[in-house]
């Protein structure tokens, strides 16, 4: 029973770094221009960190 409740903590935690970095995009792209999908895509990127293929990843 105590695993289980670890668990539920870290789910919630989870649930609400969600929560705010969708609040943290939508505050994002009201800034933006609606013809700029340059700041649109940083908004993606920072925020949600959904990754635009444009970035390269150099391997260690």
């Amino acid at each position: 029973m105590v695993m289980y409740e670890l668990k539920k903590e870290s789910i919630q935690g989870s649930i609400a770094e969600r929560w705010d970095a969708l609040e943290g995009y939508f505050a994002c792209i009201t800034e933006c221009d609606l013809n700029d999908e340059n700041c649109i895509t940083i908004c993606l990127v920072t925020h949600l960190k959904i990754d635009d293929g444009t970035e390269s990843v150099v391997a260690a």
